[in-house]
């Protein structure tokens, strides 16, 4: 399985705190999740008991998306009608606080920072040429970034100088609901992580790493037409170490960007993203050899956490990564303010 498309235009071109997840996306399997469901007949005898309320919670992590869900709720599997389930919330894998989904969007950041950036109120403001979401929007990367009039104001004067769209990313618990007003310009990302120990694969001599992408890596990254300049100065710009995996040579079949930054709280993180196969060679497992080789460079760089960032409606891609290790950490979106 290779996934293809990512978040913020940064994937390939085929495209308390116990709750992080946007309740409105559909799990996978594997996903911590919160089911509420109707007691009656139709729920487990030991649920029901002598209650009488109507409606209960179950906090698990699923493991059989089907009719009956199926969840692991401490350390055992219990089946849950669908005709009893109510709703169907997502949580991130483990509990996250704000500044740690804070912390991480830092790395992030870092990683993918644009051609130009500045400061503003607490936000992070990118510019690249209008090459990818993620090279051109403002992330808050301090507590408390300003939401007030004045500072949009700035920020969209400082897009429009640009001739850019003032996009900003919105994550989970660090925009309070209701203080950023605009247009949605996508649907959830989820960012996804987990530790690089023990990553589940063997890396390839087929795989070639250099430290910037080439031409040939940048058209199968965007197409035959992509502008050249735009695309070395946005996907060759890192806070940190970067390299480009590929696979083939004049014209590549698969390929893979990964960088090394820091977060707020000082984890080196390896953030990998551009993850593309050519579709007729896809599921011969070219996808797996770039992201073990682009793991282990990282390993070897310092990294001791791994993050990705998926559209939460790539079904094949979230599902892959899954298969991986990787859980939830907390969604975002892109809105024009």
């Amino acid at each position: 399985m290779t996934p293809s498309g990512g978040a913020g235009g940064s994937g390939a071109r085929s495209s308390g705190a116990d709750s992080s997840g946007a309740g409105g996306t559909d799990p996978f399997v594997g996903d911590r999740i919160v089911v509420r469901y109707r007691l009656g007949d139709a729920t487990p005898d030991d649920w029901r008991g002598d209650r009488a309320a109507a409606l209960s919670d179950v906090t698990g992590i699923l493991l059989d998306d089907g009719d009956p869900l199926v969840v692991e709720r401490d350390g055992a599997p219990e089946s849950i009608p669908r005709s009893a389930v109510t709703s169907v919330r997502l949580l991130s894998r483990v509990t996250v606080r704000n500044s740690e989904i804070r912390s991480a969007e830092v790395a992030a950041a870092a990683a993918w920072p644009g051609a130009e950036s500045a400061m503003l109120s607490g936000w992070l403001l990118r510019a690249g040429h209008g090459f990818t979401r993620r090279a051109n929007s403002a992330v808050p990367v301090e507590f408390g970034a300003g939401t007030d009039a004045d500072t949009l104001a700035a920020l969209r004067e400082w897009y429009a100088a640009r001739g850019l769209p003032a996009l900003v990313v919105v994550a989970d618990r660090l925009i309070p609901a209701g203080q950023i007003d605009g247009t949605e310009r996508s649907g959830d990302v989820q960012f996804l992580t987990r530790e690089i120990a023990d990553f589940p694969a063997a890396g390839s001599d087929a795989v070639r790493l250099d430290d910037a992408p080439t031409a040939a890596w940048l058209r199968a990254y965007r197409g035959d037409d992509v502008d050249l300049d735009s695309a070395a100065a946005v996907v060759g710009a890192s806070r940190g170490p970067l390299t480009a995996a590929t696979v083939g040579d004049d014209t590549p079949v698969s390929i893979g960007r990964a960088t090394v930054t820091e977060s707020a709280d000082g984890t080196p993180w390896l953030g990998i993203t551009a993850l593309w196969t050519a579709p007729d060679h896809r599921r011969r497992g070219l996808a797996s050899d770039v992201m073990a080789s682009l793991v282990g460079w990282g390993a070897d760089h310092g990294a001791q956490r791994i993050y990705v960032q998926v559209e939460a409606d790539n079904r094949v891609a979230g599902t892959w990564y899954r298969t991986l290790g990787f859980g939830l950490h907390h969604s975002y979106r892109y809105v024009e303010v």
